[in-house]
């Protein structure tokens, strides 16, 4: 079953329009008091990206050997584990290092066809 609109409805640029609208991120109001410079925050989100980035790498890094350390106590193949864990644990980190860096891309909002990224139809 197809929706036609009819001739009552809204064009479908002003649906679209409102809907970015909608889901745009909001405006600072300037009552807030927040007077910063744009080059304040822009250093304050690559400073932010770079911890988490450093983060997600070492948080990799500790679950695997935390993992191989456990199986290797478990099953008598300490050194074996430990390592194989290690590795794995940093490749999960820069997957997620990846992921950190290409984040925004995938969050970008709809596209110009009415629909979101997930492929559902933008509705009121």
């Amino acid at each position: 079953m197809v929706h036609r609109p009819s001739e009552k409805e809204e064009s479908f640029t002003k649906r679209l329009a409102r809907a970015d609208e909608k889901l745009s991120p909001k405006k600072r109001s300037k009552k807030a008091g927040a007077s910063s410079s744009s080059d304040g925050n822009k250093t304050l989100s690559e400073f932010s990206v770079a911890m988490r980035l450093g983060t997600e790498l070492a948080a990799g890094l500790a679950v695997g050997v935390a993992i191989g350390y456990a199986l290797g106590c478990w099953l008598g193949y300490k050194v074996v584990f430990i390592m194989i864990f290690a590795l794995l644990g940093c490749g999960a980190g820069m997957i997620n290092a990846w992921r950190v860096l290409n984040g925004p891309a995938l969050l970008a909002g709809p596209t110009n066809n009415g629909r979101s990224q997930r492929g559902c139809r933008i509705d009121d």
